[in-house]
């Protein structure tokens, strides 16, 4: 049996469908798995043993050509069985056109997280994980959880790049920049928070995010000395799951490190404010901590926007140093 499994996008929703690739293959084990995605992504998954064969797909060459030509590579292999976890119109457009003798397709609930935006409820949907879990109908009893394969020797050089900089310190991975605005908290308070927990906690602190972020996190690093690394910009998917495995905990955002701190056995703390959990991509871990406030103006948006449309950001600014502090050093005693 032959396996197709198409998600192109993006970071954490691509981390969350590993579950999905344990229970094909614990359902069929003979069933022969591929992973049509970005190849932006690859990286991550070239250790999974549930899977069979990455096919990268380039959406920086996309064209008419280039996706007919893709088309064509994918209706040579024939596949039994297509799942599409992405419901786009690319993702679609292969479903539709490659042959199969079965096409699956994720729940979406895309007309109900727009309603739970526009009357700002609270209705939760189920998890994506249990969704991409749920397009496989057969029953299955296991627990499956989100995972990154990391081998031994990548751990052991990654931590110790960590071990050398501790210095007996807990480590705390901090990921505090998003793509949209109004899922990240005040600048000034990003900066008490790294300089609490450095001078008062003896935490060490490893800074995560994307090139264009280097500005937003040298304002928050000033004034920590020697008490941090600052990894911004400076690692592809598969290097910062490494550097991630290597933390005691994670402070983020609701964001895509969040997704892959969890997959490699990291707990989490991470705050919500245009978004909330009940849209269904909180962290799927039960030690992980979300912080938040219950505004009646929540959730006001499905990923974010650069500016808050009532021009207070309550949602944010509520929260306080002290609370995600709190909430940080209870992971660290645990861990």
């Amino acid at each position: 049996m032959k396996i197709l499994v198409i998600r192109f996008s993006s970071l954490g929703d691509v981390v969350l469908i590993s579950p999905l690739f344990q229970k094909i293959k614990h359902l069929y084990p003979d069933a022969r798995l591929t992973f049509l995605t970005d190849i932006r992504f690859v990286r991550l998954f070239k250790t999974d043993p549930n899977i069979d064969r990455i096919m990268p797909y380039d959406v920086s060459c996309e064209n008419l050509m280039y996706l007919i030509l893709f088309l064509k590579k994918v209706r040579k292999e024939r596949y039994d069985i297509i799942i599409d976890c992405h419901i786009i119109p690319r993702s679609l457009f292969f479903l539709l056109f490659c042959r199969a003798v079965k096409r699956l397709r994720l729940k979406k609930f895309s007309l109900k997280r727009r309603r739970m935006v526009k009357l700002h409820n609270r209705k939760k949907i189920p998890h994506i994980v249990d969704r991409y879990l749920a397009t496989i109908e057969e029953k299955d009893t296991n627990d499956y959880k989100p995972r990154i394969y990391l081998n031994k020797n990548e751990i052991s050089k990654f931590g110790y790049l960590l071990k050398q900089k501790k210095k007996g310190r807990k480590i705390m991975g901090f990921a505090p920049d998003a793509s949209k605005k109004t899922k990240v908290w005040q600048l000034q308070k990003l900066r008490n928070l790294a300089l609490t927990l450095t001078e008062n906690d003896n935490v060490y602190i490893v800074f995560f995010g994307e090139k264009n972020e280097i500005p937003f996190v040298r304002k928050i690093k000033e004034g920590l000395n020697d008490t941090y690394l600052d990894l911004t910009g400076k690692t592809d998917v598969r290097e910062l799951a490494l550097f991630l495995e290597g933390c005691d905990v994670l402070f983020t955002t609701d964001s895509g490190p969040m997704h892959i701190a969890v997959a490699v056995g990291t707990p989490v703390v991470s705050i919500f404010g245009p978004t909330v959990p009940e849209f269904g991509f909180a962290p799927y871990d039960k030690r992980s901590v979300i912080i938040s406030k219950p505004l009646h103006c929540r959730p006001c948006s499905l990923h974010g926007t650069d500016t808050c449309s009532l021009g207070h950001h309550k949602c944010m600014e509520l929260i306080e140093v002290e609370e995600v502090r709190k909430a940080i050093k209870r992971l660290l005693a645990v861990e």
